[in-house]
C-alpha cells in the first residue's frame, strides 16, 4: 500500500509540474490573461492548420504559424464577453462567443462547405461554370431496375478523382474532338471554372426523371452554375430502346438551369451530353429526342433548303446535307429535319466520332460569348447562347 501510495503520489507531483510548466510558458509569452483557441475539423475532430483567427473583429493569427498545428494563443484578454470568428480556404466560417475569464480555451469546429472549387487559382471572372455533383444511384438495362451506388456518397476522393477525369479528357481535350476547319481558341480551355458539390446527406439521383435530380434547393445554393453534371459511377449493360432508363440526358429548364447526366466511365456520352447542355446541340440520331433548328449556327435544320444555304454561305458542301433517319433499309424512323456533320458524329450518339464543322461552328460561337461573359450577359437580360435551347436530348 505505501509502494502504491508513493506511485500515485509522484505521478500528481509529475502532472502538476507539466502543468505548472504549461502556465509558466504561456504566461511568460503571453502573459496572464491569456487564451487558446482550438480549430478542429467538425467530422473528423483533427486539428486545422491553414485556419484565420480574428478576435473581437481582428486578425489574431493562422493555426499553421503557431507552435502546435490548430491552436492559436491571444494575449491579454480582458474580463468579458467576445468573440472568435475562424476562416479556412473550403470550410464555412464559425463565430463563437465566450465569456473570460470563465473559459480560457475555445474549441472552434468548421466543416467543410459543400462546394469545391477545382481551378488551381480559384474561379475566372466571366468563365463558363460547371458544376459536378453525385448520384447515389445507378442502373442496369440488363434487369431494367435502378441501383443503389453509394461508392461516391462515401468516398469523395473516388468521386473527386472521376470528376478529375472527365473534366480533363471532355472539356480540357475539346480541340481533340472539333472539326481543324474550324479551330479552337488556343485559350479556350480557361473560359471554364469547374466546381464540385459534395454532400453525402444529399445526394443527387441520376435515375429520378431524364436528367436525374438534385436536392431542393440546390439552384437557390448554386445560381451562378452554368451547367450542373449529376455523375453516376457507370451503366450496366447497353441502353437500346425506351424500356430502360437513358445513360445520359439533358434538359434546360431556361437560362442558367441546364442540368445533365452522365456516367464517369463512359466519356463519349459526357460529350454528347455536353453538346446539349453547354452547347445548344441537336441530336443527329434518329430516335425519340429533341429536334429544332437551333440559330445561330445550327447543326441541325428544318430544311432541305436551310440546310444547303447555311452550307453554302460557310463555304460547306450542300450536297451533305440530309434528312435524319435510321441506317435500316427502308429507314423506321425518319424525321423532318436535316443534318450536316459526317459519321461518326459525337451528336449521333452512339458513334462517338468527333464534333463535326457546323457543331464545331456552333461550339466556337458560344466559346466567344464566355469572352463578354455569360453571367454578365444574363444579367442584362439578354439570352445566354449556350443555354437557350429548350427542351431534352438523351441517349
Amino acid at each position: 500500500m505505501t509502494g502504491l501510495s508513493r506511485t500515485g503520489k509522484n505521478g500528481w507531483i509529475i502532472a502538476s509540474i507539466l502543468v505548472f510548466s504549461l502556465t509558466f510558458t504561456v504566461s511568460a509569452a503571453f502573459g496572464q490573461n491569456a487564451v487558446s483557441v482550438i480549430v478542429r475539423d467538425t467530422s473528423t475532430r483533427e486539428n486545422l492548420g491553414g485556419a484565420q483567427v480574428y478576435f473581437d473583429g481582428g486578425y489574431s493569427g493562422d493555426t499553421s504559424s503557431t507552435n502546435e498545428t490548430g491552436i492559436v494563443v491571444i494575449p491579454d484578454v480582458n474580463p468579458g464577453a467576445h468573440t472568435v470568428r475562424v476562416t479556412r480556404p473550403g470550410y464555412n466560417e464559425n463565430t463563437t462567443k465566450f465569456a473570460y475569464p470563465a473559459e480560457t480555451t475555445i474549441e472552434v469546429l468548421i466543416s467543410k462547405e459543400a462546394l469545391v472549387s477545382l481551378n488551381p487559382d480559384g474561379p475566372l471572372p466571366n468563365a463558363i461554370n460547371i458544376v459536378f455533383y453525385p448520384s447515389s444511384t445507378s442502373y442496369s438495362c440488363i434487369n431494367n431496375a435502378k441501383l443503389p451506388a453509394p461508392d461516391y456518397i462515401t468516398n469523395e476522393t473516388l468521386f473527386r478523382n472521376d470528376v478529375l477525369n472527365v473534366i480533363n479528357n471532355t472539356y480540357l481535350n475539346l480541340d481533340q474532338f472539333t472539326s481543324p476547319s474550324n479551330p479552337l481558341p488556343d485559350d479556350y480551355r480557361s473560359y471554364f471554372n469547374f466546381y464540385y458539390y459534395y454532400d453525402p446527406s444529399s445526394p443527387a439521383d441520376a435515375f429520378s426523371g431524364c436528367s436525374g435530380s438534385l436536392p431542393e434547393g440546390y439552384w437557390d445554393n448554386v445560381t451562378f452554375s452554368d451547367v450542373t453534371v449529376i455523375l453516376y459511377p457507370t451503366y450496366y449493360g447497353r441502353y437500346a430502346n425506351i424500356s430502360c432508363q437513358p445513360t445520359g440526358c439533358t434538359q434546360i429548364f431556361g437560362p442558367g438551369r441546364s442540368q445533365m447526366k452522365a456516367p464517369a466511365n463512359q466519356e463519349r456520352i459526357v460529350r454528347l451530353e455536353t453538346g446539349h447542355a453547354l452547347f445548344g446541340l441537336d441530336d443527329t440520331f434518329c430516335g425519340d429526342t429533341y429536334y429544332w433548328q437551333n440559330d445561330p449556327y445550327p447543326n441541325v435544320w428544318s430544311s432541305l433548303a436551310s440546310c444547303q444555304t447555311d452550307a453554302q454561305s460557310h463555304d460547306r458542301d450542300p450536297a451533305q446535307c440530309r434528312q435524319i433517319e435510321s441506317e435500316d433499309s427502308p429507314p423506321s424512323c425518319i424525321r423532318n429535319f436535316w443534318q450536316w456533320d459526317p459519321m461518326p458524329d459525337v451528336m449521333a450518339g452512339a458513334y462517338g466520332g468527333t464534333f463535326g464543322d457546323a457543331a464545331t461552328q456552333r461550339i466556337n460561337y458560344v466559346l466567344s460569348q464566355a469572352r463578354v461573359g455569360i453571367q454578365a450577359q444574363l444579367g442584362t437580360g439578354g439570352p445566354s447562347p449556350s443555354l437557350s435551347q429548350s427542351g431534352v436530348g438523351y441517349l
